[in-house]
């Protein structure tokens, strides 16, 4: 897990391009403070900066072919390198580190660019052929690694951070309000390439990009959202499931530092831990609480589980009067306006970790937006789905219409008295507000950067839905793609790496995802029953007092937050009305803009 950076040139590498890169590697320090690296000839230059995770003695980077003609940068893990080496080694290969991301080289002198279709983990990486004189620029399947890029009069520059590549190459920035409204009002951007810098730009996941004399060329290797293809029974279903689910997290209990599962006492985090007890090796866990009594306090119910399961458990008292320092310190970390009221709980929980001695955790992210886990996000399916119904009705007139009519109240009155099902939902209702506070002002509310001033009505961001008739899948869909990679693996990889801990997702195995895809919607969603599948799956393996437990987030309690709010004090933005996402907002603003230009 590592920082990159590289910039190509269509004239020549210049000696200021290579302090640039020395300086992208310093800002990101904290990515990897074991090592560090540059390299360039006329035309690229490549920077490194690593936390060393496998390959511990010999993994530095750059990483070179045999015959030097490739030159690699690697952001992440590559998860099956052990059997990729392998399959190499077979084919004449001849391998001169333990690192992982050494696959990468061979995999491309086969395959070229198609060496994208055998990596299996997650990943960001800059290959300079000095052969064919081009840049491959690629990001993993799913999105845990990001790579930004910004097209310059001469040249590229890419990094792992948007502040490396702002503090280096932009000297002056020009800020999308629109983008940095809608991060602001729904707590992550919706635009996957735009980012609230006008001239800094992202690679999306699933996509590399080709650089040469002919300019950039971008391309889509893989999509997230396939119709379902299964055709088998659900007991077979379920199989092939945990076989993925215990694989995955094989793959990703391979390191040669010290390894710990977060554990929380729901099922996603359960069901890693248990896997991992199945592998047969001494698992440590880690599970944390805050000091006090408070209902999202699962300690005791993680503890009893790690008893019963034979896990090393160790815990974390996190202390909420401690979160106001927090937030001035991750906010240096987290490069963009991804506000989670959680974040600082999150800084803390890795924080401890770290100390404790762990540097690469396992954690449960993705099996909520994977397995259909969150009951609000359901219940917005559903309304909508009762909506198109509704809707359906009206071409027909007189008593047929009043026969459908009340044909469709037999059948959903449950739902809509009981359950609070509405009627009135539209595919612009899908996107919420950011919580209670905001929803008050959220009419009036705007700001005003550089004398220029926004109004967040006018944020508003529509979620284009297919066709009606298939809510739920697409409801989900929009959790994945949207919600999981844009604010919670991204924050993820921000906050870890600000602590030099590696953040591992088992439960977003691309293989694992595509195989779930794949399951008819039937299948894994029950009305109600939030993890329908993902329970049924995991019955034999986790407790029922998990699997039936009340579903707990990890929000700090609400009157610090209140409290930090009403003491925060606007340094670039000016506003009528102060909420954790603007004052964030400001804070990064301050940091990322201000600061450097008033050196």
């Amino acid at each position: 897990m590592c920082g990159i950076s590289a910039i190509y040139r269509y004239t020549r590498i210049s000696d200021d391009d290579r302090q640039r890169l020395t300086q992208m590697n310093r800002e990101m320090h904290y990515r990897g403070p074991d090592e560090n690296d540059v390299w360039s000839d006329d035309t690229c230059g490549l920077a490194h900066t690593r936390l060393s995770i496998i390959g511990l003695e010999n993994g530095r980077q750059p990483l070179f072919s045999k015959d030097k003609s490739l030159v690699l940068i690697c952001n992440g893990e590559i998860y099956n390198y052990i059997e990729l080496k392998k399959e190499l080694e077979a084919k004449g290969h001849h391998f001169s580190s333990d690192s992982d991301s050494e696959t990468i080289l061979h995999l491309y002198e086969e395959y070229g660019v198609k060496c994208l279709e055998h990596l299996r983990g997650m990943f960001a990486f800059c290959l300079w052929n000095t052969t064919t004189k081009q840049l491959f620029a690629a990001r993993d399947r799913i999105g845990e690694k990001t790579l930004y890029y910004s097209q310059l009069p001469c040249g590229v520059v890419f990094s792992t951070e948007l502040k490396a590549i702002l503090h280096q190459y932009i000297e002056k920035p020009q800020i999308d309000l629109q983008q940095l409204a809608i991060s602001i009002r729904y707590n992550y951007p919706f635009d996957k390439k735009n980012t609230y810098v006008n001239s800094i730009k992202r690679i999306e996941p699933g996509e590399y990009i080709l650089v040469d004399q002919s300019g950039m060329r971008f391309h889509t290797y893989w999509k997230p959202f396939a119709r379902p293809t299964f055709n088998g029974t659900f007991e077979q279903a379920k199989t092939e499931t945990l076989r993925l689910m215990q694989e995955s997290v094989n793959l990703c209990l391979r390191s040669d530092v010290p390894i710990g599962v977060l554990l929380s006492g729901g099922i996603d985090s359960s069901a890693i831990a248990a896997l991992a007890k199945e592998s047969g090796r001494e698992v440590h866990v880690v599970t944390a609480g805050y000091k006090g009594n408070y209902d999202c306090d699962e300690r005791a119910i993680a503890k009893r589980f790690a008893k019963e399961k034979g896990l090393i458990y160790h815990e974390i008292e996190l202390d909420a009067r401690d979160f106001k320092d927090l937030f001035w310190e991750y906010s240096q970390y987290i490069d963009e306006p991804i506000c989670d009221v959680s974040s600082m709980s999150q800084w803390a929980l890795y924080k401890k970790a770290k100390e404790m001695g762990f540097t690469v955790l396992l954690g449960g992210l993705g099996g909520d937006e994977l397995f259909y886990g969150y009951p609000s996000t359901n219940a917005l399916a559903e309304s909508l789905k009762l909506s198109h119904e509704h809707q359906a009705l009206f071409p027909f007139k007189g008593t047929e219409r009043k026969i459908r009519f009340l044909r469709f109240l037999a059948t959903n009155w449950r739902h809509i008295l009981f359950a609070g099902y509405s009627l009135g939902y539209t595919p612009k209702s899908v996107v919420h507000w950011t919580y209670e506070d905001y929803k008050k002002f959220a009419e009036t509310a705007s700001f005003t950067l550089d004398d220029d001033r926004y109004n967040f009505k006018d944020a508003d961001v529509y979620i284009p839905l297919e066709k009606p008739g298939n809510e739920i899948e697409q409801m989900n869909y929009f959790e994945f793609s949207y919600f999981m990679t844009m604010l919670c693996l991204y924050l993820a990889d921000r906050q870890g790496m600000g602590n030099s801990v590696e953040i591992r997702s088992p439960l977003i195995d691309y293989k694992l995802v595509e195989f779930v895809f794949s399951l008819p919607v039937e299948m894994k969603y029950r009305r109600g029953n939030p993890k329908y599948f993902l329970k049924e799956t995991l019955k034999e393996l986790v407790p029922n007092y998990i699997l039936n437990g009340a579903k707990r987030g990890f929000t700090p309690p609400q009157d610090f937050i209140h409290e930090l709010i009403q003491d925060y004090q606007y340094r670039v933005l000016s506003s009528e009305h102060r909420f954790f996402n603007s004052i964030l907002a400001d804070r990064l603003l301050d940091l990322q803009i201000n600061r450097y230009e008033n050196r």
